[in-house]
Order: C-alpha cells, then structure tokens, then sequence
C-alpha cells in the first residue's frame, strides 16, 4: 500500500508498558513521513506522560474506555476526517470505535505470541504503511522545566539508585517481597556510595512506609511525582530497580541502566531488552515464563519464581555490570 496518509489516529490503552512501546512506533512513522499529522487516543496518565512528544500532533484521553465515552470520541474523530486509524488494541471495544470513526483505512494491531509489543505493532504497522525504517528505542520526551521542579525535590547531590515496588493488588503474580527490598536497599547504600529512593503511586506511599526511618540514605518518595515527573526523576537515577511494570519501561525509555526483576512474564517477550537492560529471574523453577497472574503451585500473592530471588542475586549483578560505585 502507497502511503498518501495526511492526517492519522494511533489508539492504544491499557497496560503503561504497551503504550511506551507504541512510542517507537509513532517515530517510525514520523521519521519517513515527517508531515503526517500523528494523533494519538489513550488513557489520562499515559497521556501525560507523552504530552511533550514532538512527534504526536495532538493527544486525547479518556479516564475510562466506557461505551459511553466511545460515542463521545467517535463523534470527535469522525469530524477530524483522518485518513487511517491504527489500533493498537484490537480489542472490542477498540473495534466499535473505528467502526463509528469511519476511517478510509483502518490498520490493527494482531498480537502474536512470543513477540514483544515494541515489534509486534511496528510489523502491523509496516505492513501497510511502506518505507518505514524500524525505531527500536524511541526516547520519552522530559522538558527541562519538569526536570527543574523534580532536581528541586531530590534532598541529595549524591548518585541515586530508584526501586520500583509497585505493591498495588492489580500486580499479584508479579510482587516481590518488601522485607527483601529492604535488605536490598540497605545492602546498597552500605556498600555503594549512593542513596536510594523507592517510588510508587500516592495509594502506594502508606506501604511504603516501611522504608522510612531505616536509614537517613533510604527514601520513600511513593506518590511524590506524577508521571512525566517521574520518568525525569528516573533520568536523573544512576540506575533503576523494579518488578515487570511500568518504572521500569520508562526508565529503559529514558536510558537509564535498569535491571528488571522478571518472574512468570519474560523479559525477552516483554521487550525488556538493550543496552544497559538487565534481567533477574529464578535460576531453578522450569516452569517459567508460565504468564499467569497466580501461580498453580502456590496460591498467594507472592509467586515461587520472584521468592526465588534474592537481594544478594541483584548485588551480584551490579557488580558484574559495574552499574555502581563502591564506597571507598
């Protein structure tokens, strides 16, 4: 297919990860075609956090993806007369909305196993739209005013390192154990000359308490910055620590050396991968990647394959990876 597209629509909701990997492909698109007009429809946190990206024209949110809120938009869209829309959710509801925005072209995004996201909707795309040239890493735009008000926060000049808890229910399957973050943390700020901070949602921050008054080098900084604040927070890290979640995708986004910890998903799956990406998983359970969300063989919130990692298997790693200084 030629591509004679002016104007077109990108929607993608749903998991924070996915949408940062539809980033590269936004600037696959832009970088062959730098006068198309990009719009993209999402969800409101995301959607601040790709506010500042030059290469999306215009962005429009939705709290929730109601049926409601589908003939709200679609009325919205149909008068923008775009060209095509990309869905990169393929989902019903998804559906039901570019059948209402009555696009000439409609382009969707078919999930094949074992291919990470990031590649996944660029083959979609490629597909139809000719002489696209594959942007892996596509960096999240940070103004430098949010990174003025964030340094602003920081209460040390020192190196830094970010652990992502993420202790929020919707992450059973995928936690790990904030007695074990805490013997890391402590571990690092006596071995490294760095201080550490944990971050997580405003709902996260009384659980995260429990990092407070441990250390005056070990900070709770859950709920402190939103989104886009975040991901210039994450820049500013010497490195970032965290589970299978958003913290982490946003950090590899901004370039900061990351080590996930990767229990029943696959880092490789996932699209975790790159130059300074990182991943921890168990070194003795077969049956992972299994992509559950509970496991079969222990029914509780903490799965055997993230108990199976311990601190000292993540210290281990930065030095292998010389990722932090040592104090001297």
């Amino acid at each position: 297919m030629s591509c004679d597209f002016k104007k077109i629509l990108i929607i993608k909701y749903g998991a924070t990860a996915e949408i940062i990997a539809s980033l590269a492909t936004v600037q696959s698109i832009k970088n062959s075609y730098p006068n198309m007009q990009i719009d993209y429809f999402t969800e409101e946190i995301p959607a601040k956090l790709f506010s500042c990206e030059k290469n999306i024209s215009e962005i429009f949110s939705t709290k929730n993806l109601s049926f409601g809120e589908i003939l709200k938009y679609s009325k919205i869209f149909k008068e923008k007369k775009y060209d095509a829309v990309i869905d990169l959710n393929g989902s019903v509801k998804s559906y039901f909305l570019t059948l209402l925005i009555g696009a000439n072209q409609v382009i969707t995004a078919e999930t094949e196993q074992n291919i990470p996201p990031v590649k996944n909707f660029y083959k979609s795309v490629s597909e139809k739209i000719d002489g696209l040239e594959f942007v892996e890493n596509a960096e999240i735009t940070v103004p430098s005013r949010i990174s003025d008000i964030v340094s602003a926060a920081i209460p040390t000049e020192k190196d830094f390192v970010v652990i992502s808890t993420q202790t929020a229910k919707a992450t059973e399957g995928k936690k790990y154990r904030l007695n074990k973050f805490k013997d890391l943390a402590e571990k690092i700020v006596e071995k490294y000359d760095v201080e550490v901070f944990f971050i997580g949602t405003a709902r996260e921050r009384s659980a995260l308490s429990v990092f407070e008054n441990i250390n005056p080098k070990i900070h709770n900084f859950g709920g402190r910055f939103d989104i886009l604040e975040c991901a210039a927070f994450l820049k500013r890290a010497k490195c970032v620590i965290g589970i299978d979640s958003a913290p982490i995708y946003i950090a590899k986004s901004v370039g900061v050396p990351t080590i996930g910890l990767f229990g029943a998903t696959s880092a490789q799956n996932k699209g975790f991968v790159g130059e300074k990406i990182y991943s921890v998983s168990s070194k003795y359970l077969s049956c992972i990647p299994c992509g559950k969300s509970r496991c079969r063989l222990r029914n509780e919130e903490y799965s055997p394959c993230l108990d199976d990692i311990l601190p000292e298997d993540i210290t281990n790693l930065i030095d292998e990876c010389g990722l932090l200084p040592l104090k001297s």
